[in-house]
């Protein structure tokens, strides 16, 4: 977004306001809309092609994972807005879904929220990831940055490719750890089995261990040619030669991977059916006055348009907002200091990306430590970045260190005031950014998968075995 438009806007909704006739606020709300180049959000057609289906069946199965015991969908579950409903994911040895979900004490701690998937394939996301670690440098040319460097393979097509493979390499999401093993409730040919992804990289120095992680789990899928295949070895080897025709088992790579899932994931994860889109195709009913009255504050007086903008409501840059610390973090205290653990660059201390907004009202809580429960909280957050500054943690220590508060980003510290209706307003607008046909996510979820490994999920529909 050009800044000249953000500024545009917000000048215009200085002036005193338009009354409370919605055909006024629509007269407002147009030329905001054209200040700001707003369009409804194009997307895919839906279509579940070969390699959707591979995507598909990568997404769900747990055979991915070290322990055989999660999938991606178990902390994007399609009944939790393709987040989990925790402040903080947990990863392989955790029982249960969703916020039921519970973490034995003797594993790691996830310290971070688990970001939706919602749009991912959009031209406008620069960056995956709430520390911005896969990034794309030249999406002409394909060219990425991330934690594997010169190790990353050539192939990937998008970003959200790239994006998709890392949950595997890491020990608190899918990997698991040395000496794991696969619960013996599994089916019989994947119970009790040694993590051998985990402990076959142990000695190994990073981004190495991480590029034999993922040959690893490659292996696991199709199998290897000194063994014979297992029933789903045979049956990864049908859908990725169906997927990606002429190509051979031992030619499939962790690119193809990450290219089917996220082929699988831009077609099912678009929000197709929103009423603000509807609204910026000129239908003026689509949204009433509340959610009018919330668009006006926000490309207005509130501001928040000057990170939240574009077609998925983010600038993909990093700001810190003086989010209260939470959780685990990475330092047991639950500290985190976000962008500067990629750029190394003490400006960047404390920054996180920011978070598209668009079906928003499905993934509480929020902030990168899921801080905050609800929206009414994350905005006040943002209109009073400052609020905890001068409070304390149980322990009497400062709950925001100075370098912490020093941190907050300027746009943030033009202070915002809003009275409690003007959140109302606000939280109406963002109701307006969420797809009202979300229930056909409920299509997306097969009855079985390749493995036989039960599925993470709310609900199914469909089966990708043998199709």
């Amino acid at each position: 977004m050009k800044w000249i438009a953000v500024l545009g806007a917000i000048a215009l909704s200085a002036c005193s306001g338009p009354s409370e006739d919605e055909a006024t606020y629509d007269r407002y709300l147009e030329r905001i809309i054209a200040a700001n180049n707003l369009r409804p959000l194009p997307t895919k057609p839906y279509e579940e092609t070969p390699k959707f289906k591979l995507g598909q069946a990568l997404f769900f199965d747990p055979i991915l994972s070290g322990n055989r015991d999660i999938s991606c969908a178990t902390c994007h579950l399609v009944g939790a807005g393709l987040s989990d409903g925790l402040p903080a994911s947990i990863g392989s040895g955790g029982v249960g879904l969703g916020t039921s979900r519970e973490r034995p004490r003797d594993r790691p701690a996830q310290p971070r929220n688990s970001l939706d998937l919602w749009n991912r394939d959009n031209n406008s996301v620069k960056s995956m990831f709430w520390d911005g670690r896969a990034e794309v440098l030249d999406p002409v040319n394909r060219k990425f940055r991330t934690p594997l460097g010169d190790l990353l393979p050539e192939g990937f097509e998008n970003l959200m490719a790239v994006q998709a493979i890392f949950p595997l390499t890491q020990a608190d999401e899918m990997l698991g750890l040395p000496g794991d093993a696969s619960p013996g409730g599994n089916p019989p040919a994947h119970a009790g089995l040694v993590n051998e992804i985990a402990a076959s990289v142990v000695d190994l120095e990073e981004p190495y261990r991480t590029a034999a992680v993922l040959d690893h789990v490659v292996s696991r899928l199709i199998g290897t040619p000194d063994t014979p295949p297992s029933h789903w070895e045979l049956e990864y080897r049908r859908l990725f030669e169906k997927a990606f025709p002429g190509t051979s088992p031992e030619e499939v790579s962790i690119v193809h991977v990450g290219n089917a899932l996220a082929h699988f994931e831009e077609i099912a994860f678009a929000t197709r059916d929103t009423p603000w889109d509807r609204y910026l195709e000129g239908d003026m009913t689509a949204i009433g006055l509340e959610a009018k009255r919330g668009a006006f504050l926000f490309f207005g007086r509130g501001r928040c348009a000057v990170c939240h903008g574009g077609p998925l409501f983010s600038d993909f840059e990093f700001h810190s907002i003086g989010a209260r610390p939470f959780g685990a973090g990475y330092d047991g205290q639950g500290h985190d200091t976000g962008r500067f653990r990629v750029t190394r660059r003490p400006a960047d201390k404390f920054k996180f990306r920011t978070p598209p907004l668009r079906n928003v009202t499905l993934t509480a809580p929020y902030f990168h430590n899921g801080s905050a429960k609800t929206l009414d909280e994350a905005i006040r957050q943002h209109a009073d970045p400052l609020q905890y500054a001068d409070k304390y943690a149980e322990s009497g220590e400062p709950l925001l260190q100075i370098d912490e508060i020093d941190s907050v980003s300027p746009i943030l510290l033009i202070r915002v005031e809003l009275a409690r209706r003007e959140i109302d307003y606000l939280v109406a607008f963002l109701m307006a950014l969420e797809d009202d046909g979300i229930d056909r996510l409920e299509g997306v979820v097969p009855l079985g998968v390749p493995s036989q490994l039960p599925i993470h999920s709310t609900s199914g529909a469909g089966d990708i075995r043998g199709h």
